[in-house]
C-alpha cells in the first residue's frame, strides 16, 4: 500500500451513492446553468494527435443533436478559418465531440474555438492554441507531467508548465485521482469534464497538444490497479471519446500509441488495462498484455529500421525495481521486464530513453542501474519528472541522480536537431520556486545514446552553469557591468555569452546601450572580447543561441556582442562596458549550451 496514495484518497472518499447523485444534480444544474448563459459546454476543450499538417481538439456539450466543428487560423482572432468536419453530439457517446482539421502547415501556431449550430462560442473553455509539428529535423522542447488532480490545492506546477510554452505536454499517468470503481462510463467523463474546465489545470490543457497515458489512480479500480479492475471497459471507452488521443491501432482495447515529433519516436505503452496481477505467478505473467506486446516489440524494430536518432518510451511504471512477487512496478513483472530488455540489445535498438511515471519525485539513470537483460547489454537512459501537483513519495530505484521527492514539479525534455545523424538532447527536472534539481544531457543516434551530467542537486556530484541573465545601466563613460561565475567539474563546457543592447528595442526597452563591448577574464587574463557579433562567425553564434534556447539578435547588423568558447573549469569574470561612451541599458547573459 502506498501511504501517500492514501492520505490523498482519504480527502477525496466519498459514499458512491452520494456520488452517482452529485452526478445527477450536476447535469440538471449544467441544463440549467446553459438555458441560464447560453453556453452549451460541459468540459473545457483540449488538444492533441497533433502531427505537422493536422490537429484534433476533444470537447463535451449538454444536449444531443448539435452540430459542432472546429475553426482553426493562425490569427488569435480566428480570421481566414480552417474547418473540420462538422460532427453532431449523440448521447451514446455523452455529447463529447472529437474534431480533427487537416491541411495545416508544419511547424506553425494555429489557435482554436468551436462552432456550435453555426455560432464561434465565445467561451474560454472553448478556446485553445497548438503548434504543428516539424517535419524531419528540428528543435523542440516537450513538457514532462504527471500526477495531478483539480481538488489540489495548489497549481504553481500547472501555471509554471504553461509558462514554459512546450510544442507537448506528454502527460505519463494520474490525471486525476478519483479512483474510481464504476462501471459507467458517464463517472469517468465527468472526472475529465472537471480536469479540463478547472482553471489553472485548464488553462495548461488548451496551451498546448497533450499526449496522455492513464495510471492507476486515473484508469480504474483505484490504486495499483490492473487489468481485471471491473470498470476497465468503461473507462477504455471514456477515453476513446473524451481524449485527443493518437490512433489507437493495438486491436486489444489497450490505449497504446505511437507517433512522431521531428525525427523523435515516442512509444506510449498502456500498463493497466491488460496487466495481469502482479501477485501472479512471475513466469509468464505480463504487464503489456500479449498483443500490445507484439505491437510495441513492432513499434521499436520499426524506430530503427527508419534510422529514428532517439526512442522515448513512456512507461506508467517505474522500470528500475528489485524483482518481487506482487511489486507494482516493473520489478513485479521482472520476467516480461528481461524478455522486453534482451528483445532490446538482441534488435540492436540502441537509442531508447524511458521516461517513467508512478513515482512522485524526479531523478534519472545513465544506464548504470536501468540494465536488465541476461547478462546484460541493454542498459537504458531513464528518468522521472513528478510530482505536478501530487504529495511526494519515491519508487524503484537506484538511480543515477535522485530520487528528488517533491510536488510542483515537472521535467523538460529539449532536443536540438540540425539534421546530421546524432541529436543533442537534454532532461531537466524542475521544482516551482527552486529552478533545476538535476540537468542530463545526452546525444542520441540511431547508434548509441551518450550522456553526462550537468547539474544534480547533490553538491559532491559534476555541476555546471545553465543559464544566468541579468539587466543593468551603464550610465558614464568608464563605467562596467561585472558578472561573476565558475565552472566546476572536471572537463570543459562550451558557454555562450551575450551583451544585449540593440536587440532590446523589439522587446519595448527604452534607452538601450548603442554598442555593448563585452570582456571575458581568467583572473587578469584576456580570454577573448567581442564589441560587433555579427562580424564574428555569425552561423556558428546563431546555431549557438538556438541550443541554448536564447532569442535571436534583431539582424546581423545589430552591433550586440556575444562570444561562444569552450570553457575549461575555473573562475570567471564577464565585463561589459560602452563601445562609444554612450550610457544605455544592457542585457547581460551566460549560457551552458548543450
Amino acid at each position: 500500500m502506498d501511504l501517500s496514495h492514501f492520505q490523498t484518497h482519504a480527502t477525496f472518499s466519498f459514499a458512491r451513492g452520494a456520488a452517482r447523485l452529485g452526478l445527477l444534480l450536476f447535469f440538471v444544474g449544467s441544463a440549467a446553468l446553459w438555458s441560464q448563459t447560453g453556453s452549451p459546454f460541459v468540459s473545457g476543450a483540449w488538444s492533441g494527435n497533433v502531427s505537422p499538417t493536422s490537429g484534433t481538439v476533444c470537447i463535451r456539450l449538454i444536449a444531443p443533436g448539435q452540430r459542432v466543428r472546429l475553426a482553426v487560423s493562425t490569427s488569435e482572432q480566428l480570421t481566414s478559418p480552417v474547418f473540420s468536419p462538422v460532427v453532431t453530439t449523440a448521447t451514446g457517446s455523452g455529447n463529447s465531440v472529437r474534431l480533427t482539421v487537416g491541411g495545416l502547415q508544419p511547424n506553425t501556431r494555429y489557435f482554436y474555438g468551436v462552432e456550435v449550430d453555426g455560432l464561434l462560442r465565445p467561451e474560454p473553455v472553448s478556446r485553445g492554441r497548438f503548434r504543428t509539428f516539424p517535419m524531419g529535423a528540428a528543435s523542440f522542447k516537450v513538457a514532462l507531467v504527471g500526477d495531478t488532480d483539480y481538488r489540489f490545492a495548489d497549481h504553481r506546477g500547472a501555471d509554471a508548465v504553461l509558462a514554459e510554452d512546450p510544442l507537448l505536454l506528454l502527460y505519463n499517468g494520474d490525471l486525476h485521482y478519483a479512483d474510481l470503481m464504476s462501471t459507467v462510463p458517464e463517472d469517468y467523463r465527468v472526472q475529465l469534464d472537471n480536469t479540463t474546465r478547472h482553471p489553472n489545470i485548464g488553462a495548461m490543457l488548451r496551451a498546448a497538444p497533450i499526449a496522455y497515458m492513464w495510471d492507476d489512480h486515473d484508469f480504474a479500480g483505484g490504486d495499483n490497479s490492473d487489468g481485471t479492475a471491473a470498470g476497465r471497459e468503461a473507462v477504455r471507452a471514456a477515453y476513446r471519446e473524451c481524449v485527443p488521443h493518437y490512433p489507437l491501432n493495438v486491436g486489444d482495447g489497450t490505449i497504446g500509441q505511437a507517433f512522431t515529433v521531428g525525427r523523435v519516436r515516442v512509444i506510449m505503452t498502456d500498463l493497466r488495462s491488460a496487466s495481469e496481477r502482479s501477485s501472479g505467478p512471475e513466469i509468464g505473467k505480463t504487464r503489456m498484455g500479449i498483443a500490445q506486446k507484439a505491437w510495441f516489440k513492432q513499434e521499436l524494430i520499426a524506430a530503427r529500421d527508419a534510422n529514428f536518432p532517439l526512442v522515448v518510451w513512456l512507461s506508467s511504471v517505474p522500470w528500475i525495481a528489485t524483482a518481487q512477487l506482487g511489486d507494482d512496478t516493473w520489478g513485479g513483472y521482472a520476467s516480461e521486464r528481461e524478455e522486453i530488455a534482451n528483445f532490446i540489445r538482441d534488435n540492436r535498438v540502441r537509442n531508447v530513453v524511458v521516461y517513467a511515471g508512478d513515482m512522485h519525485a524526479m531523478g534519472y539513470d545513465d544506464g548504470e542501474h536501468s540494465d536488465y537483460a541476461s547478462g546484460g547489454g541493454a542498459p537504458l537512459v531513464v528518468f522521472h519528472a513528478a510530482a505536478l501537483g501530487a504529495p511526494p513519495n519515491e519508487k524503484g530505484g537506484p538511480y543515477s541522480a535522485g530520487p528528488f521527492p517533491g510536488t510542483l514539479q515537472y521535467g523538460l525534455l529539449e532536443v536540438n536537431d540540425t539534421g546530421g545523424t546524432t541529436i543533442q538532447c537534454r532532461v531537466t527536472g524542475k521544482r516551482v520556486g527552486e529552478g533545476a534539481k538535476f540537468v542530463y544531457q545526452f546525444t542520441a543516434s540511431a547508434l548509441a545514446i551518450d550522456g553526462r551530467s550537468l547539474l544534480v542537486s547533490d553538491p559532491s556530484s559534476d555541476r555546471a552553469l545553465i543559464n544566468i541573465s541579468t539587466r543593468g545601466r551603464i550610465g558614464l563613460p568608464g563605467e562596467t557591468l561585472v558578472a561573476g561565475f565558475v565552472i566546476a567539474g572536471r572537463i570543459p563546457r562550451n558557454i555562450l555569452l551575450r551583451a544585449v543592447g540593440p536587440s532590446l528595442v523589439a522587446f519595448g526597452v527604452t534607452g538601450a546601450l548603442p554598442r555593448p563591448v563585452l570582456t571575458l577574464y581568467k583572473g587578469n587574463t584576456v580570454v577573448a572580447s567581442n564589441d560587433d557579433w555579427g562580424l564574428a562567425d555569425f552561423p556558428r553564434l546563431t546555431a549557438a543561441f538556438d541550443r541554448a534556447g536564447a532569442f535571436r539578435f534583431a539582424s546581423q547588423t545589430s552591433r550586440d556582442a556575444a562570444l561562444y568558447l569552450a570553457l575549461e573549469p575555473g573562475a570567471y569574470t564577464l565585463q561589459t562596458a560602452s563601445g562609444d561612451g554612450s550610457p544605455g541599458n544592457v542585457l547581460v547573459e551566460i549560457y551552458e549550451v548543450p
